[in-house]
């Protein structure tokens, strides 16, 4: 559950800003369908509207994605950002199941020159470390994260500070990455890293 307080919301906003540090919010020019390829939630102006009134995002990560696939038609993608509300409820299929998120920040990394997807980031914030660590717990064991470095971030998390990388889940078919991020008076912050496959 989102703790609401303003306090939280201010240190998420912080941790967010943190972690997006350097990047630039990309948006469409003009008004793109509200869905891309398939079952792909469209990330154009209209899309993130969309998404944002409905609070749900579909990404199917069976295979390699392209950014028109989520709705560019050629253009830019737009990030979606709704700290300080609910969060939206993200589904990602792969080959191998599904990952349910739900997630306050979502960004795509499209790369330059073949508009090909790198890389979908997914922020989502908890009330406390205790809900960081059982919530990284079941995701590892759905994606196949290593269980040492998973036992190492619990024990860390457990003293009240982890900031640590989780690299290389695939039981999906894409690969999982998750940042947590626990640090004292701040909001507990959970990054999920999803690669396509090639």
């Amino acid at each position: 559950m989102i703790n609401r307080s303003s306090g939280r919301r201010h240190a998420l906003a912080g941790m967010l800003a943190l972690a997006l540090a350097g990047c630039t919010v990309t948006r469409a020019q003009g008004q793109g369908p509200t869905t891309g390829s398939g079952d792909n939630s469209s990330f154009s102006e209209a899309g993130v509207e969309h998404i944002e009134t409905e609070r749900r995002a579909v990404v199917d990560l069976s295979m390699a994605l392209t950014a028109d696939d989520l709705g560019a038609d050629g253009g830019t993608l737009r990030d979606v950002d709704v700290r300080g509300e609910d969060p939206i409820e993200v589904v990602v299929r792969g080959t191998g199941g599904e990952l349910v998120l739900h997630a306050e920040v979502i960004r795509v990394l499209v790369a330059p020159g073949d508009r090909q997807v790198e890389s979908i980031a997914l922020f989502e914030s908890h009330s406390d470390g205790d809900a960081l660590v059982t919530r990284v717990e079941e995701v590892a064991g759905q994606v196949g994260l290593d269980r040492a470095r998973v036992d190492s971030f619990a024990a860390a998390a457990r003293d009240g500070r982890a900031d640590t990388w989780l690299n290389g889940g695939d039981h999906l078919g894409f690969t999982v990455g998750l940042h947590p991020v626990l640090r004292p008076g701040e909001a507990p912050v959970l990054e999920h890293q999803l690669t396509p496959p090639d």
